[in-house]
């Protein structure tokens, strides 16, 4: 448990330092956008290519760890849509934006920096698929959701994916793997000033997210906060736990990281995109302030029970 704690306490630590620095006023909402952005484009994609330009690209086509996670992820998704709009008579789109918050963990501020931090830089190849293939079916399962909103599923899809095109986190995992299949060497000077800003990653992306979560308005209902917190941060990582132990055949580490990354808080950008959809926009912000908080308590007794698998 020690262990555990050394690496969890300073993680959540730094997200509730930048919570607290928000409250007392020292930083406000437009320095949480200069915050993330900061962390988004210039720390972040850089730490991703440092530790995967070294790797073995044939290492992202790992079908069985693929299936797996998003079998679950799929299961998440379209269940607590489903059970959502019963529940609470939702709309199609408010549906749909429901099942992105219970299915879509927090991989970018989060899921990175703490698998690279608990497993070493190995965990940086299963993260990257996760981040790539979770990105392709969720936002495209979101622009499904939305597309009777004035325009075609057609039409919404291709934004969708204009906009990953431009995507600071798959464009870095696209540039590692071109560089890695090249067998270049990176000049050293390039090579130390992507290693000074991935080294900043961590930190500025953990206080950035608790100064952007901090100004997140409460306005949900009690239940549907409740049930979000339920989907994001227990089944979807213990259904991601059943089929891998279950059904063996995957490489531990990448076992291990799976379930670390399922069982984190809801991301920040799924505000962004509900937003952007009209649809679900201020119950999202909250459901990201929530799970957040109750990340801290139940992402370090994941960590406990993932590495003494």
């Amino acid at each position: 448990m020690a262990t555990v704690l050394s690496i969890s306490v300073p993680f959540f630590a730094i997200i509730f330092l930048g919570m607290f620095t928000r409250a007392v006023g020292f930083f406000q909402r437009a320095d949480a956008r200069t915050l993330s952005k900061f962390a988004f484009y210039v720390t972040v994609p850089p730490m991703l290519f440092v530790n995967l330009a070294d790797k073995d690209p044939a290492q992202m086509l790992n079908w069985g760890f693929i299936w797996r996670f998003e079998l679950a992820t799929l299961v998440i998704l379209v269940s607590s849509a489903m059970i959502a709009r019963r529940l609470f008579s939702l709309s199609r789109s408010e549906g749909g934006m429901y099942g992105l918050n219970a299915a879509y963990p927090n991989y970018g501020y989060m899921g990175i920096p703490l698998g690279i931090l608990t497993f070493g830089d190995a965990a940086a190849v299963p993260l990257a698929v996760i981040l790539f293939v979770d990105s392709v079916l969720l936002f495209g399962f979101a622009a499904i959701a939305v597309s009777g909103r004035g325009t075609s599923w057609v039409g919404t899809l291709a934004s969708v994916l204009r906009t990953m095109a431009k995507n600071p986190f798959l464009i870095a995992i696209a540039a590692s793997l071109v560089f890695s299949a090249s067998g270049l060497q990176m000049p050293v000077f390039i090579d130390r000033v992507l290693s000074m800003l991935a080294g900043a990653a961590t930190p500025v992306a953990l206080f950035a997210l608790g100064v952007t979560v901090f100004g997140q308005s409460l306005q949900s209902s009690i239940g549907e906060l409740l049930g979000i917190s339920l989907f994001r941060l227990i089944l979807h990582p213990l259904l991601i736990a059943l089929l891998f132990l279950g059904l063996p055949g995957v490489d531990p580490l990448w076992v291990k990281v799976a379930i670390m990354s399922a069982c984190l808080p809801v991301a920040a950008n799924v505000f962004v995109v509900a937003d952007n959809y009209g649809a679900y926009g201020v119950q999202s912000a909250s459901a990201t302030l929530v799970t957040t908080i109750a990340a801290s308590l139940t992402v370090p007794l994941y960590l406990y029970w993932v590495l003494s698998l």
